[in-house]
């Protein structure tokens, strides 16, 4: 009500002393001084240019014929005002009702099966909408109130957003079924510095990847990128190249129908983590713990973190 020429507070104070019929009785109401709540209801009459109430001196208060009409427009207001703080309570409160959800788009399919199908299951009151975007996108729609929540890496989240850990994926890498290493159950990526590099090139999963190589000191030879998962996928299935991968299918086989095979990295490697992005001073509703509490229950793969 920042341009209204009245307050709440002032309006309840009117209610109370037209309901209490003495300023006395409602001053206890209002846990307020008589003097206090006199100078409110003055106030109140000076900006509305109305006199609301007649006072006599030991006699109580009774209403004008324009306090009258105004108190119930009052009482509307007030019950409005109820209404609303009502809501808000159980908005943060009640798992239930709209809950826009981002996600990274690489992630979207390995995430968006469970939430939309088993949380949705769980917590059924909820009305999940998934917001499939890159991670620039969704910082913009976080702050816009666009989306409730985003699931991101924690790669340069912005200073804006608080980011609460809830997985970590461990890198692996992917090769054509027939390369000479597809049988082992794992590699160093010092031996395939002179294979050809299949990039994904998506922020932050290409930041995430270079890390890597510069962890282990060299550059790769990078021969082609994209910025879809599935189609580096295919390149290197068809024997074009290796790549790094940070989430895992369930099934080796491409779109274009020849098969990777996964190798675990031996190279001392950090993990990769991956939370819940929100604004910060967003509160923390009742949908926003359940999801956080289903993810690190492991109900959507990967290491959870538990803080």
């Amino acid at each position: 009500m920042g341009n209204a020429p009245f307050t709440l507070r002032q309006l309840e104070y009117f209610e109370a002393v037209a309901s209490e019929g003495s300023l006395t009785a409602a001053s206890v109401r209002c846990r307020v001084t008589p003097s206090a709540l006199t100078l409110a209801i003055d106030d109140l009459e000076r900006h509305l240019r109305v006199q609301l109430l007649v006072r006599r001196k030991g006699r109580g208060v009774t209403l004008t014929r324009a306090g009258s009409r105004l108190l119930q427009r009052a009482r509307d207001v007030l019950g409005s005002v109820d209404a609303l703080a009502t809501e808000a309570s159980r908005e943060i409160s009640s798992v239930s009702g709209r809950f826009v959800v981002g996600c990274f788009t690489t992630l979207t399919p390995f995430v968006v099966p469970a939430i939309v199908g088993r949380f949705q299951r769980i917590h059924p009151e909820v009305e999940v909408e998934i917001a499939a975007a890159t991670a620039d996108v969704l910082y913009d729609q976080l702050m816009q109130a666009r989306v409730d929540v985003a699931f991101l890496y924690s790669v340069d989240v912005p200073s804006s957003l608080a980011f609460d850990p809830v997985l970590q994926l461990r890198p692996h890498v992917i090769v054509s079924s027939t390369h000479p290493l597809a049988d082992r159950q794992s590699v160093s990526l010092h031996e395939l510095q002179d294979d050809p590099l299949i990039l994904l090139d998506v922020p932050p999963t290409r930041q995430n990847t270079r890390g890597l190589f510069d962890r282990l000191g060299f550059e790769p030879r990078v021969a082609h990128t994209s910025s879809n998962f599935e189609t580096v996928r295919c390149l290197v299935a068809y024997g074009l190249g290796y790549a790094v991968e940070f989430q895992r299918p369930a099934t080796a086989q491409t779109y274009a129908g020849a098969e990777v095979r996964t190798l675990g990295i031996s190279d001392d490697l950090p993990v990769t983590v991956l939370g819940l992005a929100r604004p910060h001073g967003a509160a923390e509703t009742a949908r926003y713990d359940a999801l956080k509490a289903f993810i690190r229950r492991g109900e959507i793969g990967g290491e959870p973190i538990v803080a």
